[in-house]
């Protein structure tokens, strides 16, 4: 009710200086892939509205979604309930990274981190990579796997570009023979709203934004 409420004074605040207002979410982790392109975009088309960006993992987006406080959401793992909408944008591929490592065989389940990011990540390993799924460490965020490889060094999935900065920064390698694991992503959208002119340009913003990355 308190959120609601703060959303409701800020859109009086802004009625009369902006033609409309937009709040967008994104998955925990594109702070620095898809928003900045996305807000990039935003800003393009919708001169004259008032945007809110944020990032969040995806229960809490679906939640706020469902309340109200929000427009538009990046999610990872869509909970299907009937007031909302999915559409998957893109498929994000996540390669393995290692201080230690330059091949799969050489990987050290004592060093390794298994990415326990999602569940679509965690069942995808674990078909994958059976022999790293009982390892000592599991890590529920990438910033979190990111921060530990920096610190102590190891193993861990990255993101392709994430791992491919990683790499360039420290003496790292992405690892030889290593499967490639995929996480979909979904864009979420109240069902009601979903043909709304502000709704569509900020879905328009955002498949624009990926395929900037993409290119």
């Amino acid at each position: 009710m308190l959120s609601t409420w703060s959303q409701a004074r800020h859109d009086v605040r802004a009625f009369n200086r902006f033609e409309g207002s937009l709040r967008v979410a994104a998955q925990v982790g594109m702070t620095r892939s898809i928003l900045p392109g996305w807000l990039e975009m935003l800003l393009q088309v919708l001169p004259r509205s008032s945007i809110h960006v944020e990032s969040d993992y995806s229960p809490q987006m679906i939640s706020d979604l469902s309340l109200g406080n929000l427009d538009i959401a990046v999610v990872y793992a869509p909970r299907y309930l009937p007031e909302i909408t999915y559409d998957q944008l893109m498929v994000e591929e996540y390669v393995m990274v290692s201080t230690t490592a330059r091949r799969l065989c050489d990987v050290s389940p004592d060093s390794y981190i298994r990415p326990g990011y999602t569940v679509a990540l965690e069942k995808a390993h674990a078909e994958a990579l059976p022999n790293l799924t009982a390892c000592r460490l599991s890590m529920g965020s990438e910033t979190l796997a990111d921060n530990m490889l920096r610190r102590a060094g190891g193993t861990c999935y990255m993101r392709a570009e994430d791992a491919r900065r990683f790499a360039a920064e420290r003496p790292s390698h992405i690892v030889e023979e290593a499967p490639t694991l995929h996480q979909p992503v979904y864009t979420a959208v109240l069902a009601r709203r979903r043909h709304e002119p502000i709704i569509k340009k900020g879905v328009r913003a955002l498949h624009l934004a990926v395929m900037s990355l993409e290119s």
